[in-house]
């Protein structure tokens, strides 16, 4: 086995110069595989056999890195009928969704393949490990770790200030929606799937943009007064991602009271909270926000703070190290 050696496999939403940690860790070969979507092929058939080359180049390596669970699925599977024994970690493993079915089936037999699971909050440990029974010892908590991002700012075409809502998964844009309704002297800019919007009529002080590139989305939030986050429950592990790229841009939010948020967001410190589905909780926190400046200032600063300090990408750093030192000593 090449103790020094790590293959890292990612989904199709990576962009092929994505190299996750491996300019911080200079003592491991690297072998990237990332999934390039193909017209002629479902995506299905283009994970897996972006993953059976990764597992294949991983049969004498110290470690095999999955990104997301889908491919996590993929690398479990093969490796499982290859009798390939390389150690197999996966990072953000997260559903907007969860699997029910026969796809649960299938998942809760290659997830409990898998050595190790590393979720962005605590609430999920025992969620998945509910669902896909898998043993929680295997589940790692890392809070969700990137650096501040690179973007070309071009600001919206925007002439008052405005309130933004940025993301498609799991998101209650219906609520949003209602209570933007009901706050007609206050412009806000969505940027959603076409999805997200479906059966909804858009007041005139709601301006909608779908499927706009990263940079566009990122300076959305820039120069928005405020952020709103608005979740389609109260157990709904997702929206991390977009929560700390606005901590970082210095963006104060106001988001649904998940339990999955609870590692990130503290309320009046890091952000305002509101009740799952209610317009009026929603409309109230805007409005505090909104009103007051000095929160908006004291909420930018820690939220600023609390992603370098806890957010950054030297946590996965810092797990991966622990990780592959223990794989290292295998026999």
């Amino acid at each position: 086995m090449t103790k020094n050696c790590a293959v890292v496999v990612g989904p199709e939403n990576f962009k092929p110069s994505w190299r996750w940690v491996a300019h911080h860790i200079g003592n491991i070969d690297w072998l990237f595989y990332l999934v390039q979507k193909n017209n002629f092929l479902p995506l299905a058939i283009t994970r897996f056999n972006t993953a059976f080359k990764a597992v294949l180049s991983a049969k004498n390596c110290a470690v095999l890195i999955a990104q997301g669970p889908y491919m996590a699925f993929y690398c479990a599977i093969i490796k499982w009928l290859l009798g390939i024994k390389t150690p197999l970690i996966v990072y953000s493993f997260n559903f907007a969704e969860l699997p029910s079915g026969f796809a649960l089936r299938r998942m809760r037999f290659a997830f409990n393949k898998i050595d190790k699971l590393v979720v962005s909050s605590n609430m999920e440990i025992q969620l998945y490990a509910g669902h896909f029974n898998i043993p929680a010892e295997k589940f790692d908590f890392v809070r969700w770790g990137v650096n501040k991002p690179e973007f070309n700012n071009k600001p919206p075409q925007q002439e008052a200030d405005y309130i933004c809502a940025v993301g498609g998964n799991a998101r209650d844009y219906r609520t949003f929606i209602e209570t933007m309704r009901e706050l007609p002297e206050i412009p806000a800019i969505i940027v959603v799937r076409p999805h997200n919007l479906l059966g909804l009529e858009i007041p005139e002080n709601v301006k909608v943009f779908t499927d706009i590139p990263k940079d566009d989305a990122y300076s959305v939030i820039a120069n928005s007064r405020l952020m709103v986050l608005p979740l389609a429950g109260n157990e709904i592990p997702c929206g991390h991602v977009t929560i700390v790229v606005a901590m970082y841009l210095g963006i104060p939010s106001v988001v649904t009271d998940s339990s999955g948020v609870g590692d990130y967001i503290s309320e009046d410190e890091t952000g305002l909270l509101c009740r799952p589905a209610s317009v009026e909780s929603m409309r109230q926190a805007i409005l505090k926000l909104w009103r007051n400046p000095a929160l908006c200032s004291k909420l930018s600063a820690n939220g600023v703070n609390f992603a370098q300090t806890l957010c950054s990408e030297q946590n996965y750093v810092t797990h991966f190290k622990h990780f592959i030192e223990t794989a290292r000593k295998q026999p």
